[in-house]
């Protein structure tokens, strides 16, 4: 766990491992205690609950202001529900595609249960939020505001929040781990990726970058532009990459495809400095990542 402290503000990453998928280092909730509010951000899936309360137990956190949900993805928000039960005066902040989801979740769950299946079950059972707990707006007002950017790519519900203080990215940049002396990133593009959303939201948060960026997955990095302009061009060279592969292969071979990237991509072959359970885990996503950018091209040649 991290603290970012200023101004009697402290911003903590808290893990939320699940063992049950060898998950560490994977999953996170982002919490926020402020002199005027607390927040979260990304609370995590539904098994993961009772460690996060736990947590907020330890830090002496009786009242949530807001939470704040980069996407509802399940990793992401599937715990949204129970966070809303045991905190009712927490106000939800979400895209507006994403509303009827929360408040009705039976399609998001079996969407989940079809796409990650035994995953899902794991992530455990996602719970509705009250329509009165959910706020879809531009600017939440405290502390200096909360600015809330539309950033479509990683989903259509997907969006970022910057404060004075921190810019939370979520997936908007892909997947993010600090290495001894250097980074790891890879593009998190699962079905159904646009590869103009994706660079579009990747401009529009260029204004930002000039604060600590806080990922989703994972931890946090004070060099924005780096963290962009590395994004943005490995973004662009797997699409290059996996559209040769197609091109030449009528059922393009993933592992292929795959080995041709860490050999194209020194930012993605430094998974290799990566733990184990880790670089499992990576192998395991970058093979969603390639099937997305695989749909995306299909359809946009027809």
């Amino acid at each position: 766990m991290a603290a970012y402290q200023r101004n009697f503000i402290m911003l903590d990453l808290i893990d939320l491992d699940v063992p049950e998928l060898g998950y560490t280092r994977f999953i996170s909730a982002w919490l926020y205690q402020g002199t005027e509010a607390n927040f979260l951000v990304d609370p995590g899936p539904a098994c993961t609950t009772r460690m996060l309360f736990d947590e907020l137990d330890r830090r002496g956190i009786r009242r949530l202001d807001w939470v704040f949900l980069t996407h509802i993805h399940m990793d992401h928000s599937g715990g949204i529900g129970h966070v809303v039960r045991r905190f009712p005066e927490a106000k939800v902040v979400c895209h507006e595609k994403a509303v009827q989801h929360l408040v009705d979740p039976e399609r998001l769950w079996e969407g989940s249960l079809k796409i990650l299946g035994n995953v899902a079950e794991v992530y455990g059972k996602i719970l509705p939020v009250p329509p009165e707990n959910i706020v879809t707006a531009g600017e939440i007002p405290f502390e200096g505001g909360v600015r809330v950017i539309p950033t479509p790519g990683h989903a259509a519900h997907h969006q970022c929040f910057a404060g004075k203080d921190f810019f939370f990215c979520g997936e908007v940049f892909g997947i993010f781990h600090e290495l001894d002396d250097s980074i790891y990133l890879r593009p998190a593009t699962p079905p159904v990726f646009v590869l103009e959303d994706f660079l579009t939201s990747m401009d529009a948060v260029t204004p930002f970058l000039d604060r600590p960026l806080c990922f989703s997955h994972y931890g946090r990095w004070f060099d924005g532009l780096q963290i962009l302009e590395t994004a943005r061009a490995q973004l662009l060279l797997w699409v290059e990459v996996v559209n040769r592969h197609r091109t030449h292969n009528e059922h393009p071979d993933i592992q292929a495809i795959i080995d041709d990237l860490t050999a194209a991509d020194p930012v993605y072959a430094r998974k290799k400095h990566l733990p184990p359970q880790i670089l499992k885990r990576e192998n395991f996503f970058s093979i969603n990542t390639i099937r997305g950018m695989l749909q995306y091209l299909e359809k946009k040649d027809g």
